[in-house]
């Protein structure tokens, strides 16, 4: 399988390219700066330059011959608008057009449920709601919407839990987790045209996976 990473070079990101360097599967990395962010050596692993401020042509263009694109950038509230917002839907439309099969997005838990966003991030997750519901009412991709809990940087992959959103889940999961997580999402046809709520648990992430 072909898989492409925008925002490779990010928290998630780059443990994601760590993990599918691992496995069998041709991973392009995007990056703004290929000579200082290509930080993963595997002979399945090609970084390729890519900016969100492109247009949904040359996006298309980079996404040619790709089976799954996962969506894995963030500008960490530096522009909001053109990154988190306008650059993912772009990644969206670019990928119909390229005729990519899958798009994995990692969103954020509430993105959907406006009551619940915190004052302090109601920018951020204005970007996130809307793209997140450009993905699920103007395309006809095979996607899912993987909404983790707090993040943190714990340096070790967890057990999970999955729930719908509004169910009750844990606090907290690791970027770590999350990565491995969609490292082996990819391999499965699981959650079609689904949002799940992403956090610590008690379930190996193969188990949950294979049900």
């Amino acid at each position: 399988m072909n898989i492409f990473v925008v925002g490779a070079n990010g928290q998630i990101g780059r443990h994601l390219i760590e993990d599918l360097a691992k496995t069998d599967h041709q991973v392009t990395a995007g990056v703004r700066n290929v000579a200082k962010q290509s930080l993963v050596e595997a002979n399945n692993v090609t970084y390729v330059s890519f900016d969100l401020t492109w247009t949904v042509e040359e996006m298309s263009n980079t996404f040619k011959e790709i089976d799954t694109v996962i969506f894995a950038a963030g500008s960490q509230g530096k522009n909001l608008l053109q990154v988190d917002l306008d650059g993912a839907i772009k990644t969206i439309r670019a990928a119909e057009q390229a005729a990519v099969k899958r798009y994995l997005m990692i969103s954020a838990v509430f993105a959907d449920n406006p009551a619940n966003w915190p004052d302090s991030m109601i920018d951020y997750y204005i970007t996130k709601h809307y793209a997140d519901e450009w993905l699920k009412n103007q395309t006809t991709l095979d996607y899912v919407i993987i909404q983790p809990v707090t993040l943190t940087n714990e340096e070790k992959v967890s057990h999970i839990q999955l729930t719908a959103p509004g169910e009750q889940a844990a606090r907290t999961i690791s970027r770590q987790t999350v990565a491995a997580f969609l490292s082996q999402l990819v391999d499965t046809s699981a959650f079609s045209r689904k949002t799940i709520v992403l956090s610590e648990g008690t379930d190996e992430i193969a188990k949950t996976l294979a049900k």
